[in-house]
C-alpha cells in the first residue's frame, strides 16, 4: 500500500530526471541520428581547459562561501525561535523569516541590486553622518551576490535546525546544568552535538541550491562572477548544445560529490548522537 501511495508522485520527478540525463549524456558524447559516431571530444576540450577548472572552482567555492554564512547566521536564529515561548512573537519571527519565499528570486534579486548600489540604501547609511564611510562597491561583484544567496537561502537552512531542536529532550540540558555545566559547556556539548545532523542536513540544502543558483550571479555578478549555471547558459543560446551539456553534468556531480561527503559525515554523526 505504502508504493502505491508514493508511486506516482516518485515516477514523475524520476521519469523527467533520468530521461534528462541521458539526454545530457548523450549530446556530451556528441551522439546525433545520423551522425559520425561518439566522441568524447567535448569532455577533452572542457577539462582540459584551466579556464573550466577555474569555473569549477569559482562555483564550488561561491557556494561553500554561502552555505557557511547560512549556517554561522541561521544557527542562532534556529535557536531563538526554538526558544520563545510567546505565541504572538513566534508568528512575528516566522513570518519574518519565512516570507521572503513567497517571493520571486528574481524580485528578491533586484531589490538588493537596489540596495547595494552605489546610492542604493546601504552605502547611503554607510556614508551618513557620523559614519561617513564608502561608498563601496557591493554589486557586480562577488560580495553582492553573496550578500543576497545568503539572504534568499537563510530560511532553506534554518527550518531543518528547527526541525532537529524542537526535537531535543529539555531535561538533557537539564541534567547537564544539574550537574554543574556553564551555559557555553550545555551548548558545545549537549546542544550543539545533538543538532548536529539537523545542520548537515541544512548545509546539504544550501549547498544544492547556492552551486547551481542562476539568476542571483546574473543580475549581482553583471557578468562578472562567472559559475557553470552561467556557462551553461551561454553555451544554449550559442546553440553550443555538447559543450551545455558536459557543463550541466560537471555541475551535478560537483554538487552530488559534495552532497554525499556531508551524507556520509551526517550518518556518522547521527549514529554517534544516537548511542
Amino acid at each position: 500500500m505504502p508504493a502505491l501511495l508514493v508511486g506516482p508522485a516518485t515516477l514523475i520527478v524520476l521519469v523527467p530526471f533520468v530521461a534528462s540525463l541521458v539526454v545530457l549524456a548523450a549530446y556530451s558524447i556528441g551522439y546525433q541520428p545520423g551522425g559520425e559516431g561518439l566522441s568524447l571530444a567535448m569532455w577533452q576540450t572542457f577539462l582540459g581547459d584551466s579556464y573550466s577548472w577555474t569555473i569549477i572552482w569559482s562555483s564550488v567555492r561561491l557556494a561553500v562561501v554561502v552555505t557557511v554564512l547560512c549556517l554561522v547566521v541561521g544557527y542562532p536564529v534556529a535557536c531563538a525561535l526554538v526558544r520563545l515561548e510567546s505565541v504572538v512573537m513566534s508568528v512575528i519571527a516566522y513570518t519574518v523569516i519565512f516570507s521572503p519565499l513567497l517571493m520571486s528570486v528574481v524580485v528578491r534579486s533586484y531589490g538588493w541590486l537596489l540596495l547595494l548600489s552605489d546610492r542604493g540604501f546601504v552605502n547611503s547609511l554607510l556614508g551618513a553622518w557620523p559614519l561617513q564611510l564608502g561608498p563601496y562597491r557591493l554589486i557586480y561583484n562577488e560580495i553582492g551576490v553573496v550578500i543576497a544567496l545568503v539572504h534568499i537561502l537563510l530560511p532553506f537552512a534554518v527550518l531543518p535546525m528547527i526541525t532537529v531542536l524542537m526535537q531535543l529532550p529539555q531535561n538533557l540540558r537539564e541534567a547537564a546544568a544539574d550537574l554543574g555545566a556553564s551555559p557555553s559547556e550545555i551548548f558545545f556539548k549537549v546542544t550543539l552535538p545533538l543538532s548536529l545532523p539537523g545542520v548537515i542536513v541544512a548545509a546539504e540544502i544550501v549547498f544544492a541550491l547556492a552551486v547551481s543558483a542562476f539568476v542571483t550571479p546574473a543580475v549581482l555578478g553583471g557578468g562578472r562572477v562567472l559559475n557553470l549555471s552561467r556557462l551553461v547558459y551561454e553555451n544554449i543560446g550559442n546553440t553550443e548544445w555538447g559543450l551545455a551539456a558536459v557543463q550541466a553534468l560537471i555541475l551535478l556531480i560537483a554538487a552530488v560529490g559534495v552532497l554525499l561527503i556531508l551524507e556520509r559525515f551526517n550518518r556518522r554523526t547521527f549514529g554517534e548522537a544516537s548511542r
